[in-house]
C-alpha cells in the first residue's frame, strides 16, 4: 500500500499562507497570489472570499473583473 502524501491545502493553511504573503509583499490580484503562492486558483479565490468576510482582507476592484487583495487595516 503506497502512503497518501497530505497536500498542504487545508483552508486553514491557505489562509494562513495568503495574509503571510499579502502581509511580506503588499497588495496583490488574485491572480499574483496563485502565482506566487503556487496554490491553485480555485482554492485562492475561496481563501479570500472566506478571509474577506472576515473582514482580514480587503478587496479594491483595479478592472471591471479583477480585484485587488489587500489586508485589512484592523488586522496585523
Amino acid at each position: 500500500m503506497r502512503p497518501t502524501i497530505k497536500q498542504p491545502s487545508s483552508s486553514q493553511s491557505v489562509d494562513r499562507t495568503v495574509l503571510l504573503l499579502l502581509r511580506r509583499k503588499g497588495a496583490q490580484t488574485i491572480e499574483g497570489l496563485t502565482m506566487l503562492t503556487g496554490i491553485g486558483w480555485g482554492q485562492v479565490y475561496v481563501s479570500v472570499d472566506r478571509l474577506s468576510r472576515t473582514g482580514k482582507v480587503s478587496l479594491t476592484p483595479v478592472y471591471p473583473s479583477e480585484y485587488r487583495v489587500s489586508v485589512s487595516r484592523a488586522v496585523h
